[in-house]
């Protein structure tokens, strides 16, 4: 929200909102940074590595968003039964399982709150395991389905950190590979490209108009 105050009749933005741009417009500076470091034969190198990688991994990143939605998607329906939630209270099912336990000061949850959105703190918890960031603090100690969210916790760690996380790893190696073949080339393309970026700022037929051949 882009919050905007008038004092004497000039519209003056908000600090908030200042900062949030400003933050963002100088992202983009730095990122910028990148496009003329193909300038230098060393650093267009790795710029060029950097594409490629990117392009290599498109396809195995959508599979990786996909897998990661199905467990996210999972805690974000079983979170329902956690202890934490009021809904949940209100049921049969939890009072015969509260009346089961010692009572406690605090409840327990399946999925911790980071934005205070459901939907989208299953999908940091999802991010954060792929990573191998894990925040286990009161999380699948207690509730109707400790055992099912540990089986599946253990399963979404196995997949997407054994399996998926070295996938990764061995396309980036190929793909490193196959750059490094070509180290001289991929300098000379990215600088190619940066002359053909400014191209437009010559006008070729004056610039060649006694030239017969150009090499």
């Amino acid at each position: 929200m882009i919050n905007l105050t008038i004092v004497s009749g000039t519209l003056i933005w908000e600090p908030v909102t200042l900062r949030t741009i400003s933050s963002i417009a100088v992202w983009f500076l730095w990122i910028k940074t990148f496009y003329w470091m193909r300038l230098f034969e060393g650093t267009a190198y790795f710029i060029t590595l950097i594409r490629y990688t990117i392009w290599d991994i498109k396809v195995f990143f959508f599979i990786v968003i996909l897998i990661m939605c199905a467990f996210a998607n999972f805690f974000f329906i079983i979170n329902g039964n956690s202890p934490e939630n009021e809904k949940f209270k209100d049921t049969d099912t939890y009072k015969e399982w509260r009346a089961s336990k010692e009572p406690k000061d605090e409840d327990y949850h399946y999925v911790n709150g980071y934005t205070g959105n459901a939907v989208s703190n299953s999908m940091i918890a999802m991010w954060l395991l792929g990573l191998g960031e894990f925040d286990l603090d009161d999380s699948y100690s207690e509730g109707p389905n400790v055992m099912l969210c540990w089986f599946m916790f253990m399963l979404a760690s196995f997949l997407v950190l054994t399996v998926f996380m070295n996938m990764l790893i061995a396309i980036m190696g190929e793909t490193f590979s196959n750059v490094t073949a070509q180290y001289e080339e991929s300098g000379l393309s990215e600088q190619l490209n940066m002359i053909q970026d400014s191209v437009w700022l010559l006008n070729l037929n004056d610039e060649f108009k006694n030239d017969k051949y150009i090499v």
